[in-house]
């Protein structure tokens, strides 16, 4: 599964996708990464995400790449998390919410759960914007200069590689 993840991401960077929605798919990775275990904050979001017009390999790759630094998210959005639950202003807010019929079973007065959804709500539009720069920069300056370079040719040469490498050219010839 992970190999077919890069590969789709890989192939989408290349084709004739929009920045935007890869940019999109990136961050809301990183907003679903932020969610620990499979909340149902995680199964909104991710439902939402499938509603939207992204790009599916780059939140897929971003969620596995960004779920592999979790533990250092997680104290973060725990403090934050802890801070926002405690804010006396919104007490009142929280025991309404918490005692609607539903509600509750989002786990939103976990810190782990606050603390990782507002912080993905607060990083999605620089991370939105940033990776769409990124994007566009790749593919006007960076792709080239690494497709030609000495190092690319000589990893190309790997057996594992190139059957990769295949078949994300095979992809792109379908999608591009």
């Amino acid at each position: 599964m992970p190999i077919k993840t890069v590969t789709k991401f890989l192939a989408s960077i290349n084709a004739n996708t929009r920045p935007g929605e890869i940019a999109a798919g990136i961050a809301f990775g990183f907003l679903l990464a932020l969610q620990p275990g499979m909340t149902i904050v995680r199964i909104i979001f991710l439902a939402f995400a499938f509603m939207l017009k992204i790009n599916m390999p780059a939140l897929f790759f971003s969620l596995l790449v960004f779920a592999l630094g979790a533990p250092v998210f997680d104290i973060i959005s725990d403090a934050f998390g802890g801070f926002v639950l405690g804010l006396s202003f919104l007490k009142g807010l929280f025991t309404t919410l918490y005692n609607m019929p539903l509600v509750p079973y989002t786990r939103f007065n976990d810190t782990l759960v606050m603390g990782g959804l507002v912080l993905g709500v607060l990083a999605w539009a620089p991370l939105f914007f940033l990776f769409r720069r990124l994007v566009q920069a790749y593919r006007t300056s960076l792709r080239q200069k690494i497709v030609d370079s000495k190092a690319f040719k000589a990893f190309m040469k790997f057996p594992l590689v190139s059957k990769i490498w295949s078949f994300v050219s095979k992809i792109l010839a379908i999608v591009g």
